[in-house]
């Protein structure tokens, strides 16, 4: 399993310099990821878990994989490309938090703008404006520095899940073309 911790989310840190490879849980003792599945249940409807799931399935069917952060309170899921525990070579486009309070998609542009080929400001518009033809998603372009977030809710909708799948597979391709731009 990998996981990255949610405390060095918070101080600034990034999840590509926290993520690791740890064992999984042992016998009856709950992993991170089921972890973050209990918190996202506990706050969200049965259709969000479910394109959640669903989420992270295509996501590592695109060749990225999950890190799970240690929080108890509240356990993160990032979106990685790349290799854990390797810095400067991993990325990750999203960081998804359960429950009502600080739930949601944090779209990491502050991140995004120290790594290539996201350093150039017009990816990272291209990257808000696909996210934002999903319906019930609007984020300012004067967000494009910081870290602005969208509920998870609008995942349920077919459509936006078909349009966020297709920006994943943008996004991938973007980084993994980033020697030949």
């Amino acid at each position: 399993m990998l996981v990255a911790e949610d405390d060095d989310q918070a101080d600034g840190a990034d999840g590509e310099d926290a993520a690791q490879r740890t064992p999984g849980g042992g016998q009856g003792e709950e992993t991170r990821a089921d972890r973050f599945f209990r918190q996202l249940a506990a706050d969200d409807s049965p259709e969000t878990v479910e394109a959640v799931r669903a989420l992270l399935t295509r996501w590592e069917k695109l060749g990225g994989w999950i890190g799970h952060g240690a929080g108890q309170v509240t356990t993160s899921a990032f979106l990685m490309l790349g290799q854990a525990g390797a810095p400067g070579r991993g990325i990750w486009p999203l960081t998804l938090y359960p429950g009502t309070g600080r739930g949601g998609t944090e779209v990491v542009f502050q991140h995004l703008a120290a790594r290539e080929p996201f350093t150039d400001r017009a990816l990272r518009a291209e990257f808000l404006r696909r996210l934002n033809e999903l319906e019930g998603v609007d984020l300012p372009e004067g967000k494009l520095e910081l870290r602005p977030s969208f509920r998870l809710s609008v995942l349920e909708k077919d459509r936006n899940r078909e349009l966020f799948a297709e920006t994943l597979a943008w996004f991938r391709d973007c980084w993994e073309n980033r020697e030949a731009a």
